[in-house]
């Protein structure tokens, strides 16, 4: 299983549209899908709302909304524009992004 526990960076949904499976880690952050032990994603533990989180994605939910974010994000990051090597928010976005693709 992968791990993005280092940094909470990767924006799931609130925590309030999320069912209890979901807080869980049992079923994907996004879709709400169950999840296959060697197709998980994990996003790292969280605090939100006063609610411990611990949410997981499926590969291809991952690659997805991490590549929108990806876009996002690099468009209005001033170290991105000079040099997207060096932003290390954009780093663990690529990393992420290749943890939904790999497989």
């Amino acid at each position: 299983m992968s791990s993005l526990a280092e940094t909470i960076l990767v924006q799931v949904p609130p925590v309030d549209a999320l069912s209890e499976p979901q807080v869980c880690g049992r079923c994907c952050a996004w879709c709400g899908c169950a999840l296959v032990a060697d197709r998980i994603v994990d996003l790292g533990e969280r605090d939100e709302e006063g609610r411990r989180l611990f949410p997981r994605a499926c590969r291809i939910c991952t690659a997805e909304q991490v590549y929108v974010q990806l876009i996002g994000h690099a468009s209005s990051c001033e170290q991105c524009v000079d040099n997207g090597a060096l932003c290390p928010a954009s780093a663990e976005l690529r990393r992420a992004l290749r943890e939904g693709r790999a497989r």
